[in-house]
């Protein structure tokens, strides 16, 4: 029962700030408003709702303020973005699949912000996704993927896919891998509980991929030595 009322509060939380950023950005015209408000107002309404009752940052003196990221990060529940938006000290825009376009406020706001979208079922689409998302890159933006593709339900970092790693080379910017712990055990992605308790977001020195060969490899096993 309790968890349903936080569920319910994470969902009118989200719904109120969405709702309020879109209107502002609309009203002053500028498409940060809407990420700016994700960082400082939504991003630690949903942790504290969720039961995040801390978090340890660890690493920040890695992260160059005057560089540009394709920030690759380990994959354990629904918080994990929220507790990126909030931890991270930059704009993050990310990659999601292309069904998020139909989930009502947040497909909205997705499309609104520029967020990208992949097809993962049509290769030439996620191409063109990814040239997309090189692009705004190369114009100073940075870009948050999942390398796995998807949540871990075992805790177990899976297997890194290529193209955040190819979207980095192309673009000539730096791979920035971040460790995620104790999300997945707050929000129980297999059983849809919410338990309280701490995380942990540890930051490492970041990877150039202009000179770092096997960067899949090579971030994943970054990741997974921490």
């Amino acid at each position: 029962m309790i968890s349903f009322f936080r569920y319910l509060f994470m969902i009118t939380w989200t719904i109120v700030c969405i709702s309020l950023s879109l209107v502002l950005m609309l009203i002053l015209l500028n498409r940060s408003i809407p990420l700016r408000m994700a960082r400082t107002f939504w991003a630690p309404g949903i942790l504290k709702l969720a039961g995040v009752r801390s978090i340890t940052t660890d690493g920040l003196d890695n992260i160059d303020s005057t560089k540009t990221y394709v920030v690759a990060s380990n994959h354990l529940s629904y918080l994990d973005i929220p507790l990126l938006f909030k931890t991270l000290p930059f704009n993050l825009y990310f990659v999601g699949k292309k069904q998020l376009k139909r989930v009502p406020f947040l497909g909205w706001y997705m499309m609104l912000t520029g967020m990208f979208f992949i097809d993962n079922k049509n290769k030439r689409k996620t191409i063109e996704s990814l040239n997309s998302a090189g692009k705004f890159i190369k114009e100073g933006k940075s870009i948050l993927i999942f390398p796995e593709g998807t949540r871990s339900k075992t805790g177990e970092i899976g297997d890194f896919k290529k193209g955040a790693f190819i979207l980095a080379a192309k673009s000539e910017v730096d791979i920035l891998p971040v460790k995620i712990t104790g999300t997945g055990k707050i929000w129980n992605v297999k059983h849809g509980t919410l338990k309280p308790g701490s995380v942990t977001v540890q930051i490492l020195k970041s990877l150039p991929t202009n000179t770092v060969q096997n960067l899949a490899i090579i971030t994943k096993r970054a990741i997974t030595s921490v």
